[in-house]
């Protein structure tokens, strides 16, 4: 599922059939009645007196239209400091118009994937990749990195004809271009052009390998020009292996660019990247199914990431020693205090974009002397993809304090009939100490994350009619058996694998993969509830004929990305009550 700040659209239809497991002392769910429930998602933010306005609007044209509810999230849900009396009002109104117009609230809550806006009140909580003993050094009375892997040739000057020192392309002469016309800072760059035609089974490609050590992090970026492009996956990628063949390995990195215009001047983008278990990398840059026009590349560096984004809590633990990894250094004597200051906050509230960390000034009085080599272990966070995504860590016990308020807040001032946990797309976790003292993998923590989760809502909503989670991190049939790119930063090939066998079996799956029929009657034999979901009427439709008559399928769910509902509000519900009339409900 993309996430973006744009307002989602949502129907589901839902009844849950299966058992519900009930906090201990906690009373009975209230009742559901079996009939087919139609929901719209709504994504807004009701501190507006404006968007309350909206939401109230929507809540009344979506009763004509024959829903019986509305699957409403806010970012400021998750923003418990943000909260006061205007915003705590305006959700009690809301609250007020779902229940005189007959709709059911469906609080949709714990982005844990993307957890920016949660993470305000501890940015520390942010999963994390350890580093190794990287190596620093005393320079003009501050530490700075001192780490010896550096790319060839980056600035693309060492060239001849279409021939770069360092770096091999794809189909020189032909995809690939070195351009002396269109240059950088006065410097040369890779044109990439009609890729579809001329490129390399349609993609191109620079690159260069290196070799590393294990747990380092890195800095990439790149200047990007284009001219009339019909792009691709553009990307600046790390790739990691342990054996330095060409091509091999995997990634270390989120490696795609989701904003590269048609046409746009040199604009630089930003790339991190942990080794973890690796010793060689190789660094790209290109467009893998690129169309037609022209891109350009110029300026390809690499860095150490230093202290940016650098995070502290038990679970991502600092060590410093000298060269010798026996002498400790103490924080506040020999070293200044290793935080940044701008994590968690990049750029805005719960932003973690790319920034250089912060000057590490020698304090007065310190051992340490120019010239002095020192090696820093500990952890930082990365961006995974949408240019500010960040996760946080599920095996760290804070976390659940922050459920807990965020779950309770939500319960007292909306009192939601139903909830809907985001748990989707976490692309890191499994690799800082508080993961591996579980001794499990992503899969494993998520599975008991899972359960933790539905135990607070059960706490504080006894008598809520059902509870929800889209499906991808649970299915093998898709999220729970990718083993590609996209979960790079996850520890493990198959990071997500038996994570269904946490889910109790009340939690309904809003089923992002409805397509698949084997994910339907996965889910359906483990005894869960289930939704299906596309992104138009037409498409929801075919799959309800395919697959909405399985016994565990309670209805459909209606996604788009956009912030333009149009009149698919309606032909959507249409859509769907109309399958539901043929089968006489």
């Amino acid at each position: 599922m993309k996430r973006t700040l744009a307002v989602l659209a949502v129907t589901l239809l839902t009844a849950l059939a299966a058992p519900r497991l009930v906090a201990q002392n906690a009373a009975a769910p209230a009742a559901d009645n079996g009939k087919p429930q139609l929901w719209l998602y709504w994504h807004t933010g009701l501190a507006s007196d404006q968007n309350l306005t909206k939401s109230i609007a929507m809540v009344q044209r979506m009763k004509k239209a024959g829903y019986t509810g509305i699957a409403y999230l806010d970012n400021q849900f998750h923003r418990i400091n943000a909260w006061d009396a205007h915003y705590e009002t305006n959700l009690q109104k809301f609250r007020q118009a779902c229940t005189e117009n007959g709709m059911d609230l469906v609080a949709t809550v714990l982005p844990l994937g993307y957890a920016n806006d949660i993470m305000i009140a501890d940015p520390n909580l942010a999963d994390a990749i350890p580093l190794e003993n990287a190596p620093f050094v005393v320079k003009d009375g501050k530490l700075v990195p001192d780490d010896d892997v550096k790319l060839i040739n980056g600035t693309f000057e060492q060239n001849d004809g279409n021939k770069l020192t360092g770096w091999s392309i794809d189909k020189p002469g032909v995809a690939c271009f070195v351009d002396t016309q269109v240059t950088y800072q006065g410097k040369p760059s890779v044109r990439m052009e009609d890729i579809q035609k001329n490129g390399e089974f349609d993609h191109a490609r620079a690159w260069q390998p290196l070799k590393v050590k294990p747990f380092r992090a890195y800095h990439l970026s790149v200047a990007v020009k284009t001219e009339n492009y019909k792009a691709g996956d553009v990307r600046l990628m790390a790739l990691g292996s342990t054996d330095g063949k060409e091509h091999s390995g995997h990634p270390l990195n989120l490696p795609t660019f989701n904003d590269v215009k048609s046409t746009q001047d040199w604009t630089i983008y930003h790339k991190t990247f942990n080794t973890q278990d690796c010793d060689n990398v190789a660094i790209y840059v290109g467009d893998w199914g690129g169309r037609t026009g022209k891109i350009w590349f110029a300026d390809v560096k690499m860095e150490p990431v230093g202290l940016s984004n650098i995070v502290r809590r038990g679970g991502a633990p600092f060590k410093a020693t000298l060269a010798d990894g026996t002498t400790v250094l103490a924080e506040g004597k020999d070293l200044p205090k290793m935080v940044d200051p701008m994590l968690g906050n990049a750029g805005h509230p719960g932003g973690y974009q790319w920034h250089e960390g912060p000057v590490l000034q020698i304090p007065a009085g310190s051992s340490l002397k120019e010239g002095d080599k020192v090696l820093l272990s500990y952890a930082t966070t990365h961006v995974m993809e949408y240019n500010d995504q960040v996760p946080i860590c599920m095996a760290e016990p804070k976390t659940y304090e922050l459920i807990d308020k965020i779950v309770a807040h939500t319960q007292q001032y909306l009192k939601p009939d139903y909830w809907f946990m985001e748990h989707d797309e976490t692309r890191l976790q499994g690799w800082d100490k508080s993961c591996t003292d579980t001794g499990k993998t992503p899969g494993g923590i998520l599975a008991d994350n899972i359960g933790k989760c539905t135990a607070i809502i059960h706490k504080y909503a006894p008598q809520a009619k059902g509870i929800y989670v889209w499906s991808d991190l649970f299915d093998p049939f898709h999220n729970a058996g990718y083993k590609g790119e996209y979960f790079a930063m996850c520890k493990g090939i198959n990071p997500w694998d038996k994570s269904w066998e946490g889910l109790p079996k009340e939690v309904g799956l809003i089923n992002w993969n409805a397509g698949k029929p084997q994910s339907i009657e996965f889910f359906s034999k483990e005894g869960h509830p289930q939704v299906l979901s596309n992104v138009s009427p037409q498409s929801i439709a075919r799959i309800l004929q395919t697959s909405g008559k399985d016994p565990g399928v309670k209805g459909a769910i209606y996604v788009t990305w956009s912030d333009d509902f149009g009149p698919n509000v309606e032909k959507y519900a249409e859509a769907v009550l109309a399958w539901y009339k043929q089968q006489g409900k």
